[in-house]
């Protein structure tokens, strides 16, 4: 009975051990959350532009760009995760992004109305810019509270 009790106990130090090492591991390079961001901001911003040639372009960007982020991150890790549905912050990570969802929306609705309705030029650019930036932010942020949960074992 006691050696059951010590080899379950072993078996949860070594599943902590190797849970802190896979949060480690987890981290993305700096770099990888100012690309992300970039191009959400150029996506964003090529609406400015008023031609659905520019707009179509920047969305296959984008598309392309994403597709290698995701690619060069799973070569790093050797994973991939979304910590929107699993891991201890799932529901903190959830809160979070219908937050970031919803102030795209307003941005957006914003940037339009200003960029389109009101004949601001550049307005898309700023409000590119602001999203960007939070989609880079929000991206690191989200690394950094998965990485401490799974390091925590919550």
């Amino acid at each position: 009975m006691e050696s059951d009790a010590a080899e379950a106990r072993a078996q949860l130090a070594a599943l902590q051990t190797d849970r802190a090492a896979l949060a480690g591991r987890l981290v993305q390079p700096w770099w990888w959350d100012v690309a992300f961001g970039v191009l959400v901001a150029a996506f964003f911003s090529s609406y400015s532009s008023h031609s659905i040639w520019v707009i179509g372009a920047a969305l296959l960007v984008f598309s392309l760009g994403v597709r290698w982020l995701m690619a060069v991150y799973q070569r790093i890790t050797g994973t991939w995760w979304d910590a929107s549905k699993v891991g201890p912050v799932q529901d903190r990570v959830r809160r979070a992004l219908r937050r970031l969802v919803v102030g795209y929306v307003v941005l957006l609705a914003l940037g339009g109305a200003l960029e389109f309705l009101l004949d601001v030029r550049g307005a898309m650019v700023g409000v590119g810019v602001v999203m960007g930036t939070a989609a880079g932010l929000s991206s690191r942020w989200v690394t950094r509270i998965y990485v401490a949960g799974l390091r925590a074992g919550s």
